[in-house]
């Protein structure tokens, strides 16, 4: 299967959000589900995601993350940042690890943070 540098940067970087507070709940899970089936990624490519990922450190994850960002477009980098807004509101509380986390990686980008909780706005309500 070919990899998509958009699907792989949002997938890695979905993972280490959802886990940067210690748990990975239903809710996170189904909206992960709902993030894949809105940007068209399949449950097989998420599946061989998983599966090739499966034993990664979360300082692998991050960094293969943060590099696959780096190589996307400024419009997919925004929308990755967005979903990642988007996926640290779902369980009802922001934990203060995916704050830094998402403040973090900007820092690797040319992308303010204003503009990531603008395009959140666009983007369709998760795991409501």
């Amino acid at each position: 299967m070919e990899q998509n540098n958009y699907f792989e940067a949002l997938l890695y970087m979905l993972r280490v959000i959802v886990y940067a507070d210690g748990i990975f709940d239903d809710e996170e899970i189904k909206a992960i589900k709902e993030i894949c089936n809105r940007e068209k990624i399949s449950d097989e490519y998420y599946r061989n995601f998983v599966e090739s990922t499966r034993g990664f450190s979360e300082k692998q994850m991050y960094q293969t993350g943060i590099d696959l960002v780096q190589v996307c477009t400024l419009d997919e980098q925004l929308k990755i940042f967005a979903w990642l807004y988007k996926i640290a509101e779902v369980d009802g509380k922001v934990h203060v690890k995916e704050v830094r986390f998402l403040l973090y990686s900007l820092r690797h980008t040319d992308i303010e943070f204003a503009h990531v909780e603008a395009k959140a706005k666009e983007l369709p309500a998760i795991g409501a």
